[in-house]
């Protein structure tokens, strides 16, 4: 490992500790620069006191509904400073989600930014109960909307002051969550996961120590804090004494040009949005000289993608992640090495690449033996990053975190094959399989036929009842590739057997993405059976 890794000098083990080191050490070094301005980590200080001091509810989960601005992260650092944990709410989300969340998580307190009154507003009309919401400064929109739903509601004001002198941390109790974060479950109810301050410390440690940061770093924060990687952002950034530069949504659609005017020297987002600038033609060769380091998780990451974005980032390293949220944030990691040839990636996938040291995968059979080395099977996490389990969900979590010889594994649902000196290559997911006209397909390799037949940095491959009824395979590629519809058709025939061609084969630009950034394939398989697209 890198002989750069600070993280074990934190005794408290409280993540908040980090913040307030620096806020210490280095009050004058900018913490936070967004869209309207700048925070020192003297000045960002003050707002977390300003939030803690009103934090006296009786749940240990504290929800968020704010949007990426100080208040937001003010709020994630006050909830942990006092041993408590976050629980961020998206307000683009439906009400009737964010309620359920509020519900299953015991929530008494919910800190809300000023820019969210509308979302509240929705989230309040069949809300009954008590809760505590939690406003800086009472701004006038909250405040009338509350006078007006007088059942249970407490609204409580963080009064901001300057040059405050920081609150002792609360140490929080052995295996406390620090955050939870709902993610969409198979039945249609999400599902909590509970990650504890110990997890996300030896994630530190081991990504810190493979990928540093430092003070004069500016960190991206693509990720709404509702997707478990914005926790990486912030917590590299501030166990670092970095500057984080969260984008607004409406940078998304032109993300360099913000970069660029925000001096960003770490990137990190979904591969998508890396392949949505060729697709909006807005790859610019050499835009991003000064970023040193880039990373992408989330999603399959392939080869075109990495061509793109080296150009466009050429003095970068470049850096493939992987994990699921039940094992906080990043498991095994890859980067990119000068001249990888195409030839070693798994249907033009970059490889999801090895374990971190202190964390341990098995690639295994249905009937629960080892895979060979090469052989497909599924794959299985353990180690001091898996997290507790589901919120309230003692089953689902018995289903997930399987004790196997004395060891808690958690079993992730990704199929994958690992190769003799240990690299891991993506295969898909156990349920990513499709049946039509009785035959079992991978939509995977349907999607890097499409690739290699268009040169397109991503495709989309799904099922959906087009026509007569009948599941049919549709496709989906960005308009640029309009022009070669015939040519990519007859590639396919020669690369695919016949089962396998899709039915459809549509363009558009207009690709949908989720709120963590990916590419939405429920939204785009409404659209084909409406025969939108």
């Amino acid at each position: 490992m890198n002989k750069f890794n600070h993280i074990s000098k934190f005794k408290n083990r409280n993540l908040a500790e980090f913040f307030y080191s620096f806020a210490k050490s280095s009050p004058n070094h900018e913490a936070l620069n967004w869209e309207k301005g700048s925070l020192t980590y003297g000045q960002m200080l003050d707002y977390i006191e300003a939030f803690r001091t009103p934090l006296t509810g009786e749940s240990n989960f504290v929800g968020i509904l704010a949007a990426k601005s100080p208040i937001a992260y003010s709020a994630v650092q006050a909830i942990l400073a006092e041993g408590k944990a976050y629980v961020p709410l998206n307000p683009i989300f439906p009400a009737s989600r964010n309620r359920y969340v509020v519900q299953k998580a015991k929530i008494d307190t919910l800190i809300v930014g000023e820019e969210c009154a509308t979302a509240l507003a929705e989230f309040l009309k069949e809300w009954t109960g008590p809760l505590r919401i939690i406003t800086l400064d009472k701004p006038s929109a909250i405040r009338e909307l509350v006078s007006l739903i007088p059942t249970g509601l407490v609204l409580v004001e963080a009064v901001l002051k300057f040059g405050m002198l920081p609150t002792p941390l609360v140490a929080p109790a052995e295996n406390r969550s620090a955050y939870v974060l709902f993610t969409s479950g198979s039945t249609g109810v999400p599902k909590g996961v509970r990650i504890t301050h110990d997890n996300v410390f030896s994630y530190l440690e081991s990504v810190l120590a493979a990928y540093p940061i430092y003070p004069q770093d500016r960190v991206t924060q693509t990720f709404d804090l509702t997707f478990d990687v914005s926790v990486h952002d912030q917590f590299v950034t501030w166990a670092s004494g970095a500057t984080l530069v969260p984008f607004p949504d409406k940078a998304l659609f032109a993300p360099l040009a913000y970069a660029a005017e925000k001096k960003v020297t770490v990137w990190f987002s979904v591969p998508a949005l890396a392949a949505f600038l060729e697709s909006a033609r807005q790859v610019i060769p050499g835009a991003l000289p000064q970023v040193r380091l880039s990373l992408f998780a989330g999603e399959k990451l392939t080869w075109k993608t990495c061509q793109i974005w080296k150009s466009i980032a050429p003095h970068s390293r470049l850096a493939n992640l992987y994990g699921p949220t039940e094992a906080t944030i990043v498991v095994i990691h890859f980067e990119i090495p000068e001249g990888f040839p195409e030839e070693h990636c798994h249907q033009g996938g970059i490889p999801i690449g090895r374990i971190f040291p202190t964390q341990r995968v098995v690639v295994l059979r249905e009937n629960g033996t080892a895979c060979e080395a090469g052989e497909v099977g599924g794959m299985w996490v353990s180690g001091d990053q898996v997290a507790p389990g589901y919120l309230e969900e003692p089953e689902k979590t018995a289903e997930r975190f399987v004790e196997r010889e004395g060891v808690i594994w958690y079993r992730t649902g990704d199929l994958v094959a690992m190769e003799p000196g240990g690299i891991i290559q993506y295969e898909g997911r156990e349920d990513f399989q499709v049946k039509v006209m009785g035959y079992r397909i991978e939509l995977g390799e349907i999607e890097h036929a499409l690739m290699k037949s268009s040169g397109s940095a991503f495709a989309i491959a799904d099922v959906a009842k087009i026509r007569n009824g009948q599941e049919e395979i549709y496709c989906v590629l960005p308009k640029m590739y309009l022009d070669q519809k015939k040519e990519i058709k007859t590639k396919l025939k020669n690369q695919l057997p016949s089962y396998m061609i899709p039915r459809h084969l549509y363009f558009t630009d207009d690709i949908p993405f989720n709120a963590n950034g990916k590419m939405d394939r429920g939204v785009l398989k409404l659209r084909a059976t409406a025969g939108l697209l």
